[in-house]
């Protein structure tokens, strides 16, 4: 097994080879720089990795510890802008960090077969899975009961530039794992089992290491239509948590003088806290539920 500390001259990016090198995945970690889920747990990967404690079977791991650097620095989401909105080869003019740094780690995607691109959110919520319907099978095995896809049909204005449609694009298999609140300790080493979980269904480590994470009533939401803020005056007029069931004609919230009505039974996707949503910024997902 070879490892390169820094990979490509890439920051906080190392890469571990096995003796049978025939796909490559990638892993990001704080591609958001105030998810602190994962401030130790992919460094304790790797370091099992290096000492043998865990043996890497086959292929290749590049390991990117601290997607977005400067943020991770200054404990915010993002300096500039949104990285995960910058992933994008049609993307002109890039002078802002984060634009820089989305560059770089579209060249390490396209030398990938598989990307696992964790998160966790900014307030409690079931742990849950983004996939699409093709890798649906795949997404299963992982340890986690709630799951959602059909990313790819919100791909526009608003939600494009994500690693998930980039990945897309290039028809390569890609799960992103969004860990319970991000300042929550207990959840970290849960998360820190996503990672091996994900190597195991990989046949890249020892299955011996898997465990489920999550035992719940499974929950599978194909994501349908997002709300975006129109004006800086949102406001929810129920209480709201991830995964929340909402009749239909519910009053969901108020975006000024405008009422946002559930226009059929639906399930509510990463909703945003109301201090974080601003004109032009996703509010909340819809999605239909299939158990």
């Amino acid at each position: 097994m070879k490892i390169i500390e820094k990979y490509k001259n890439i920051n906080s990016c190392v890469c571990i080879d096995s003796w049978i090198i025939w796909d490559t995945i990638v892993i990001f970690s704080w591609i958001h720089g105030n998810e602190k889920s994962w401030i130790y747990w992919t460094e304790k990967i790797f370091e099992q990795l290096k000492s043998k404690n865990i043996v890497l079977k086959k292929w290749k791991i590049i390991i990117v510890f601290k997607a977005n650097e400067k943020a991770v620095k200054i404990n915010k989401r993002e300096v500039e802008k949104n990285m995960n909105r910058l992933f994008r080869d049609d993307l002109k003019n890039r002078n802002w960090y984060e634009e820089l740094r989305a560059l770089e780690l579209m060249n390490l995607l396209k030398e990938s077969n598989y990307l696992l691109d964790l998160h966790s959110t900014s307030g409690a919520s079931i742990p849950f899975i983004f996939s699409e319907m093709k890798h649906f099978s795949f997404a299963k095995k992982l340890g986690i009961s709630h799951i959602v896809w059909w990313w790819w049909e919100l791909t526009d204005w608003v939600v494009s530039g994500d690693t998930e449609n980039y990945m897309n694009n290039l028809w390569w298999v890609w799960v992103t794992f969004e860990a319970w609140n991000h300042d929550n300790p207990e959840w970290w080493e849960n998360a820190y089992q996503m990672i091996i979980n994900y190597l195991s269904v990989l046949n890249m480590i020892d299955a011996k290491y898997f465990k489920n994470i999550w035992k719940k009533e499974n929950i599978f939401t194909n994501i349908k239509l997002v709300y975006v803020a129109k004006t800086n005056k949102f406001e929810y007029s129920i209480s709201v948590d991830n995964f929340n069931k909402i009749d239909k004609w519910t009053l969901i919230a108020k975006d000024w003088e405008e009422k946002i009505y559930a226009e059929k039974d639906m399930v509510l996707i990463l909703p945003k806290e109301e201090k974080n949503i601003k004109k032009w910024i996703e509010a909340f997902f819809i999605a239909d539920q299939i158990i």
